[in-house]
């Protein structure tokens, strides 16, 4: 397995449990009469995480791949062609959430239902994203690219590395991963 690809894999195993994490904080959150300042801070690390590694590694990496795999005579391209899309649609609804939680946590009002709505909104899309590349199109990664592929996807994502998302970047969002799904239920860290 190429290591470009086995580490789109190991992003998309991060990005579950850190999805898993934030609708944790979601459920504490809106379980609560009164606000938890530990839990915001969490929610907002997560939306951080959410919202910069996948728009400035994660995805475009995908979408170079993605372009490479419609070169080839596969047979799912509305599958490819879905998820390209969603990739705005994931950066789009990821801005409003963290519009929402900046404004909350700048003491503006946000209705609780409408808060709510796009919480559940927002782990749909993220969710079902996922599935629809772990599903249909990561075994057609696996079953059409080769290795010159491999070697042209490679000078690519080198070209994009320095562009976007330098290494000491991409540590710093791997242990706000791990700070974030190791996190302690608020209540528990501040006992």
């Amino acid at each position: 397995m190429n290591t470009i690809y086995r580490q789109l894999c190991c992003d998309h195993k991060q990005m579950q449990q850190l999805l898993n994490a934030f609708e944790q904080l979601l459920l504490d959150l809106f379980g609560r009469t009164d606000r938890d300042p530990s839990t915001l801070s969490l929610i907002l690390d997560a939306l951080d995480y959410l919202s910069v590694y996948p728009d400035q590694y994660h995805h475009p990496i995908e979408d170079l791949i993605f372009a490479r795999l419609l070169t080839k005579p596969i047979h799912d391209k509305k599958s490819i062609y879905e998820a390209q899309m969603q990739h705005e649609q994931i950066a789009l609804n990821t801005k409003h959430m963290c519009a929402l939680f900046y404004a909350i946590a700048n003491d503006a009002t946000v209705e609780r239902r409408v808060l709510q709505g796009a919480c559940t909104s927002f782990l749909k899309l993220q969710r079902s994203h996922m599935n629809l590349e772990n599903t249909a199109i990561f075994p057609q990664i696996e079953q059409y690219l080769d290795l010159s592929d491999w070697i042209t996807i490679q000078k690519q994502v080198n070209e994009l590395n320095t562009k976007y998302f330098d290494h000491s970047i991409r540590k710093i969002y791997e242990s706000l991963h791990e700070h974030l799904t190791q996190a302690k239920a608020p209540e528990q860290a501040l006992a």
